[in-house]
């Protein structure tokens, strides 16, 4: 199959399926950057960032969620995209990879939204303890100021 080729009905499925079998999201990598409100961000960072944080403030757990509408959000588009536009097949596997990553960290952030596992998260794995949070700060503070202008 060249690279222009145009991805066939049956491929489009077969990548949409997939995106929706239980657990495929496992290995799947979180993609380094995404644009998020017309804002590149380091997603990649960010997810490390926040899995990393051994407590979480009300706040923290507010921007989170909000964090998590926006992946979600993101998910959907590239998902749509997958579904209804006109594409290469090499266009949709790359959209494919971007929203299986984008949903990997949306079931990473998930764990932690939930307070039931979030109490668990100390006990049962490492938490690297020199991470610093400055992407997710940077972040949160443009998202919210650009919220804020929005208004």
């Amino acid at each position: 199959m060249g690279n222009g080729d145009r991805v066939t009905d049956n491929e489009r499925n077969k990548l949409l399926n997939r995106l929706h079998r239980p657990l495929f999201w496992v290995g799947e990598n979180i993609p380094e950057e995404l644009e998020i409100e017309g804002k590149n961000v380091k997603l990649h960072e960010i997810i490390w960032e926040i899995i990393n944080k051994t407590h979480f403030s009300a706040k923290d757990i507010e921007n989170i969620e909000m964090f998590l509408a926006l992946l979600k959000e993101k998910e959907n588009e590239y998902e749509k995209s997958l579904e209804q536009n006109d594409i290469s097949y090499e266009e949709a596997k790359d959209l494919f990879t971007q929203t299986a990553g984008i949903m990997r960290a949306i079931m990473d952030l998930t764990e932690i939204e939930e307070e039931s596992k979030r109490k668990k998260i100390p006990d049962t794995k490492h938490i690297c303890k020199d991470v610093e949070d400055k992407e997710w700060e940077h972040f949160v503070k443009d998202i919210r100021k650009g919220r804020n202008t929005k208004r």
